[in-house]
């Protein structure tokens, strides 16, 4: 578990389980892949089909295109969630890196 006090008007500390947030990086990219792989391109195929042309529940059919959007809404959702977490990943990063020059300065190695 890694903790960082956060400076400026803030006094509590923000605890990050390293292992943690990797796993969540790791399941949304699995998540973002099985989109990309098998949801996507199946949507593509089912939208340029034209099963239904005409009939009392053409009005009704019309939700297909609008779930097929809210996938493709839900694919830009975890996309950007993926990003913020890399965020989060890369800033630990520069913290740890900034801590180890400090301890190495102070050991005077």
């Amino acid at each position: 578990m890694a903790n960082a006090n956060m400076g400026g008007g803030g006094s509590g500390t923000i605890d990050v389980n390293p292992d943690e947030i990797t796993t969540v990086f790791n399941y949304l990219n699995r998540i973002l892949s099985e989109l990309e792989e098998t949801a996507i391109p199946n949507i593509k195929k089912l939208s340029r089909l034209d099963y239904y042309t005409a009939g009392k529940a053409m009005k009704a059919m019309a939700v297909y295109d609008e779930a097929n959007e809210k996938i493709m809404d839900l694919y830009d959702h975890y996309s950007r969630a993926a990003t913020l977490v890399m965020d989060i990943l890369l800033t630990m990063m520069e913290v740890d890196q900034q801590i180890a020059e400090q301890i190495i300065a102070k050991l005077e190695v």
